[in-house]
């Protein structure tokens, strides 16, 4: 289905190459580290209040994990190069300039006379593209789909500069690598794809079965410049070492000739299983690795990994909030072995876990409990990078994806109180959001959840939520002033208890006033 594309805007630019191109105009300014990290970041949302919801509905809060995004050092790498990649293959695809509609023109002809479009794209390429290799699970994919979310996929320029000017700009492209391994495959992907952003036709006139893979390219070639894509994005490229005879190395001299005849940037994003292809093949390039590789390893169990537990270990569903520690850091490190899938993942089953089972807490040996559970078919991948052995290694191509849905589905079951009658949906829901209401108005979770009880009653047949929670807020008032401060009960760590003879003696020894030495 064609997306609408956004109305140009132009900024004024700083560097020299970038002026007087509408192209690079158009885009979103250039971000420092620090911006892109802002807009990269996505915090699904969370309300402290939310704990004290019953259990159902806290799995649904759950499931927000899964769209946590915490950028580190590596998204900002991947963001600082995409920005420069669009823009240096932009510098010479200005389509103001006088070339440019010669260009299309020649091209058009080279496709009907099947001549050699090399010879019609003959200029000097700026394009620079990169490679992306990791493990499954480090979040190459959703790093680079995060990246591409900063920029619009499509420009529609009308006027510039006073000037008529009727171009839809294609910024990115991202298919996959047909499973197959076959060039022409990924052609058909590319028109099916450009169709369904653009509103275009091209697999219909394309995508024929006389089509060969010498016709297909060429044609892809000229859509690219048509449109005037701006980076071409191609991932699970491992599926490269499944081709038939020859397939890889045409698909990746096809990458070469995007890069550097027809100048848009390439980037490949693959697991490790494509590392063989990549340096025997691909490396050869000229503009092949302009960049330079991102090998993408599993995070280390340092300040990065901190830093990421710390961020999504807020989003907390358990009645009782377990602080970070050493512990929990370094037994989620061990189980995930700093794979980010199964770190969140991991996190996400062991408060289904608790929640479940009534106790309400996460401890290590939760997180234990539910990796020998649920890592059972990854669990030799996970022992091969614990020992550091390479032999072992290389007989695991990919880690194997973790299905939470079946995990969620088992918790359900074991929900402390048993199933709730449907009956009783619509009383649950405006108790839940009442309760929520009070704990917003500093109200204690103890004191909010009885004074909704009282305020609901036993009917509650088209009451709003806000007479329940006007009602209950009165009720809860009420429940603070009645108790007398001489009734309160003492606590073990009662400073009353250590008044005497002697407070400061007494004190002492029950250890609220410290050594000197102590304090050192």
């Amino acid at each position: 289905m064609k997306n609408e594309p956004g109305k140009a805007c132009y900024l004024p630019q700083i560097i020299e190459e970038y002026k007087g191109n509408p192209l690079i105009e158009a885009l979103p300014p250039i971000y420092s580290s620090y911006e892109a990290a802002k807009l990269l970041t996505v915090d699904p949302g969370y309300n402290e209040g939310e704990r004290e919801f019953d259990a159902q509905y806290r799995f649904h809060c759950i499931g927000r994990l899964f769209r946590y995004f915490q950028p580190l050092d590596t998204h900002i790498d991947i963001e600082q190069r995409i920005s420069r990649a669009i823009r240096q293959g932009y510098i010479s695809k200005n389509p103001i300039t006088p070339d440019y509609a010669a260009r299309l023109a020649q091209g058009a002809v080279a496709i009907r006379e099947k001549s050699d479009l090399n010879a019609v794209y003959s200029m000097n390429s700026t394009a620079s593209g990169f490679t992306v290799i990791g493990m499954s699970g480090v979040g190459k994919t959703t790093a680079m789909e995060k990246v591409l979310s900063l920029y619009p996929q499509q420009i529609l320029h009308t006027q510039y500069k006073g000037e008529p000017l009727f171009l839809t700009q294609l910024v990115w492209a991202k298919i996959d690598c047909p499973f197959d391994g076959s060039l022409k495959g990924l052609c058909l992907s590319f028109f099916a794809y450009v169709d369904r952003i653009l509103g275009t036709s091209y697999s219909k006139k394309f995508s024929s079965d006389r089509m060969t893979v010498d016709a297909a390219l060429p044609r892809m070639a000229q859509i690219a410049t048509t449109h005037c894509l701006g980076l071409l994005v191609i991932d699970e490229i491992q599926h490269l070492s499944q081709a038939k005879s020859g397939g890889s190395d045409k698909m990746l001299n096809f990458f070469v000739t995007l890069v550097n005849t027809i100048g848009v940037p390439v980037v490949l994003i693959g697991t490790t299983k494509a590392m063989s292809v990549l340096q025997s093949e691909f490396r050869q390039a000229r503009r092949g690795s302009g960049q330079g590789d991102l090998l993408w390893d599993r995070m280390k169990n340092d300040l990065s990994w901190e830093i990421m537990l710390r961020a999504m270990w807020k989003n907390q569903w358990t009645r009782n909030q377990t602080p970070l520690t050493a512990e929990l850091k370094d037994i989620l490190y061990d189980e995930s072995q700093g794979i980010i899938d199964i770190a969140v993942k991991l996190y996400a089953m062991a408060q289904m876990k608790a929640i479940a089972d009534g106790t309400e807490t996460i401890t290590a040996q939760t997180i234990k409990e539910v990796a020998a559970e649920k890592l059972r078919l990854v669990k030799p991948m996970l022992e091969a990078l614990r020992s550091g052995n390479m032999k072992k290694l290389l007989m695991y191509e990919d880690i194997k994806p973790i299905n939470v849905e079946d995990y969620l589905a088992a918790q359900s079951g074991r929900i402390a109180g048993g199933d709730i009658p449907l009956g009783q949906n619509e009383i649950l829901s405006l108790e839940e959001q009442a309760v929520l209401k009070l704990l917003e108005m500093d109200i204690s979770s103890k004191v909010a959840r009885s004074a909704v009880k009282k305020a609901i009653g036993k009917s509650v047949s088209g009451q709003p939520l806000a007479a329940v929670v006007k009602k209950a807020f009165k009720i809860a008032l009420n429940m603070e002033t009645e108790k007398n401060p001489t009734d309160i009960d003492e606590q073990d760590d009662d400073l009353r208890k250590a008044a005497g003879e002697s407070p400061y003696e007494n004190l002492k020894k029950s250890g609220f006033i410290a050594e000197s030495a102590d304090e050192f």
